[in-house]
């Protein structure tokens, strides 16, 4: 069997990751897996848990040290470059993996690689969105779409490395993860992975294969802003195949997704900033969504 690589960004969060890690030793697939940690400046006392945690694996794990807090883009550069093994797959600590996703994924690739030896892919997974504190949602990713368009959207295909799997050669040709996005630096890289030629498939079952524990709590609202801005900069000419109306409700969709972290924090003014600039943006599309969701990012 093919051996892969498990990539995981890791910074003071050291719960989060022995869960990741149980949910990686649990599975099914009987290949050979290598565990690469790239803790990014986490203090001292959780560098020791971190080793500990590696000493109990009882699996092939190593550890890698940024001196200081660098950063989710630069820490992802960190594992690309200490790839090994001809498959990769990606999990970020305090998610899960179900117990048959690489065994799902794998065969998937053995299918691909049957019928298209030389094209670039990857092959993602249908999963479960669980809010902290929430129940679980399965979420389909729709990889039989315009698949530009689809990750644009980011509704019906949506850019979480953790869901990937793919050669190492599909993604270091894609070359770096973009260090100006500290936010959205994965939906650039999958940007980029199909401008670069390269298709998104999905394994042969409809079954979620990981949980995504997600919470806005903490996350600065301006900040995802920036990143969605730059992100439509630097791929306006992406954006312009699908006509004015398409980017605008993608301008429309960025001012909402930042009052909706702004709402979580409770930080009620820069929420009526967005909402007045999402409605400047598109007033009938603001309109539709305060009808139907009231004043509810």
């Amino acid at each position: 069997m093919a051996a892969v690589d498990i990539l995981i960004p890791h910074y003071n969060d050291p719960e989060g990751l022995a869960l990741s890690l149980r949910s990686i030793t649990e599975q099914t697939w009987g290949g050979e897996t290598r565990i690469v940690i790239a803790d990014d400046g986490s203090c001292s006392d959780v560098r020791k848990t971190l080793n500990a945690l590696a000493e109990q694996a009882g699996c092939k794990l190593e550890l890698i040290f940024n001196n200081s807090n660098r950063g989710r883009p630069y820490t992802r550069n960190v594992l690309l470059d200490a790839i090994n093994s001809p498959y990769v797959a990606w999990l970020d600590a305090g998610d899960e993996w179900y117990p048959d996703k690489l065994a799902h994924q794998m065969a998937e690739i053995e299918l691909i690689g049957a019928a298209q030896p030389d094209r670039l892919h990857w092959v993602t997974c249908n999963y479960d969105w669980a809010w902290v504190g929430g129940k679980r949602k399965k979420v389909t990713q729709r990889t039989e779409q315009d698949q530009l368009k689809g990750l644009l959207m980011g509704s019906s295909l949506r850019a979480y490395l953790w869901t990937i799997l793919g050669s190492a050669a599909g993604f270091k040709s894609i070359g770096w993860f973009d260090e100006r996005l500290p936010r959205l630096q994965d939906l650039d890289f999958f940007i980029r992975f199909v401008l670069h030629g390269g298709v998104i498939k999905s394994p042969q079952t409809n079954a979620p294969l990981a949980i995504y524990h997600k919470s806005d709590i903490g996350r600065n609202a301006d900040e995802i802003r920036r990143c969605n801005a730059y992100l439509f900069d630097k791929h306006r000419v992406a954006y312009n195949r699908y006509g004015e109306n398409f980017k605008r409700m993608r301008l429309f969709r960025m001012e909402m997704l930042a009052a909706r972290f702004a709402q979580s924090n409770n930080e009620r003014r820069v929420v009526r900033q967005y909402f007045v600039r999402a409605c400047r943006t598109h007033p009938s599309a603001f309109l539709r969504h305060v009808w139907k969701n009231g004043l509810k990012a």
